[in-house]
């Protein structure tokens, strides 16, 4: 009797499936080194951001962390329950609303870019200083690509 062949395919991974891969085990490494915060990595984001830039409307919070306005929304709601987050109308303009930081949120924030840093270098282990500035300036470049992309109408 006749065996059927299996045939192994190779798997070869995009560079999507490649960064995406490599970024979800970047977070979940960094949430591993959060426990007690009631933060997933979208909010330890959306903390770090705040503390290297304080007083960010939404519009701009919601750009530079790579999230829709309803999902920041949302974000910016549990945050606010947490008391880590407080949304004031900005100044000068009733439409906008500033984000910033409480000082519970200021602390957490300060442990979420400490653990993220902690990450960070093992991430980077073993590869050279000028590969990981290459690798920077590459992953600003794409990142460009891409909002210079989502800016032009399709």
């Amino acid at each position: 009797m006749d065996q059927p062949v299996i045939i192994k395919a190779q798997v070869r991974s995009s560079l999507w499936l490649l960064m995406s891969s490599v970024a979800t085990r970047f977070g979940r490494e960094t949430l591993r080194g959060l426990t007690g915060c009631k933060l997933g990595m979208q909010g330890a984001r959306v903390l770090i951001h705040l503390l290297e830039q304080e007083g960010l409307r939404c519009a701009s919070l919601a750009n530079a962390v790579g999230l829709e306005a309803t999902a920041l929304s949302h974000l910016m709601r549990s945050l606010a329950n947490q008391g880590l987050i407080q949304r004031a109308r900005a100044s000068g303009d009733q439409r906008g609303i500033e984000v910033s930081l409480t000082e519970k949120g200021r602390e957490v924030a300060q442990t979420c870019r400490e653990v993220n840093a902690r990450t960070e270098e093992l991430l980077v282990a073993g590869l050279e200083k000028k590969d990981v500035q290459n690798l920077h300036a590459i992953l600003s470049r794409m990142s460009a690509n891409l909002e210079t992309n989502a800016a032009s109408p399709p």
